[in-house]
């Protein structure tokens, strides 16, 4: 049987992004999150991608979490 992993085109909420290192929080429309990191990247993707605005923690380095519902 196929195991079919979510990518962020089937979330179906808001993707919240925060900073553990400084406390930044931000919310991205599906959409901005599907046109930033692309629709088919799987959840464990995410992090490696971002990077926080403000004290410029990355997330492959353990700093950012992500929550979306899916």
């Amino acid at each position: 049987m196929a195991h079919i992993w979510p990518t962020l085109r089937r979330i179906k909420s808001d993707l919240t992004i925060t900073c553990r290192r400084c406390g930044n929080r931000q919310v991205w429309p599906r959409a901005q999150a599907i046109q930033v990191l692309g629709g088919e990247t799987l959840p464990h993707q995410i992090r490696g991608k971002i990077r926080c605005d403000l004290c410029g923690a990355r997330g492959r380095d353990g700093f950012i979490d992500t929550d979306a519902r899916m």
